[in-house]
């Protein structure tokens, strides 16, 4: 006998489940749950095989629920039930550790095949998501291969550009050895141009230099002849002074 536990927050669901297993022999409900708390604290005194799990409900959803059941009750195996075709619950309740994962548009007698293929260990899908993921995995299969042939396709055009990249550097270093043995030439020569422009200056500068000093030579002679000629003509003065005070006295 495989003992079942429903958890589902709709009563209309209990209900139609409970028309589902009710003739099966090898199948017993022993509770109704409507959300994943109420579940996990029914486990211990239900002890259920396999646990009927809705996705969205009140307090705690299912997959927070079926992580929890499946740490702490290790026999239990959690079968999700849920009107949700969604890629992304169902990759959470496989991490998570569920079992299965149908839809309610299941029949009864694909409810009834998966509950005794989970309690025994088996995953189950349901066919309209079996029937998805396959075309889904062929296209990406598919798709893959394009990838393969495009990753082909830009290995050889980073090997092409590599190979161009490796010309242009050679062509660059040899224009670069020609520019550094122009560069070398224009610097010699501007060096020396510069040298002779400063040497031409600073002998210019000199010539100025020892023109000022001529002047400054000549300039203080004539001062020197000055103050001579001065000096004779106050003497002369001094002499002509002294006559004519002497003339005045004796005569």
């Amino acid at each position: 006998m495989i003992n079942v536990l429903v958890v589902d927050d709709q009563n209309l669901t209990h209900r139609l489940i409970e028309t589902y297993l009710k003739s099966e022999n090898e199948i017993e409900i022993v509770g109704f749950a409507e959300n994943g708390r109420e579940a996990i604290q029914q486990i211990p005194n239900l002890q259920p095989d396999v646990v009927l799990m809705d996705v969205e409900m009140p307090q705690m959803d299912g997959l927070t629920a079926t992580k929890i059941i499946t740490q702490k009750f290790a026999a239990t195996k959690v079968l999700i039930l849920t009107v949700h075709d969604n890629e992304q619950h169902l990759s959470q309740a496989l991490r998570n550790g569920a079992k299965g994962y149908l839809l309610k548009t299941t029949t009864p007698q694909e409810l009834k095949n998966a509950i005794c293929y989970v309690h025994q260990g088996y995953f189950q899908l349901s066919v309209e998501l079996t029937e998805k993921y396959l075309h889904k995995i062929i296209r990406t299969e598919s798709e893959s291969q394009d990838n393969q042939e495009l990753k082909r396709k830009i290995v050889y055009l980073y090997k092409s550009i590599s190979k161009l990249d490796n010309k242009i550097e050679q062509i660059e270093a040899t224009q670069s050895n020609n520019v550094e043995e122009n560069v070398e030439e224009n610097l010699e020569y501007k060096i020396t141009s510069l040298l002779k422009n400063r040497m031409a200056l600073l002998h210019d500068h000199d010539s100025h230099l020892q023109f000022k000093v001529d002047r400054m030579n000549h300039t203080q002679e004539r001062l020197k002849l000055s103050i001579k000629y001065l000096f004779a003509m106050q003497l002369l003065c001094i002499i002509c002074v002294a006559g004519m005070i002497l003339y005045m006295i004796f005569s």
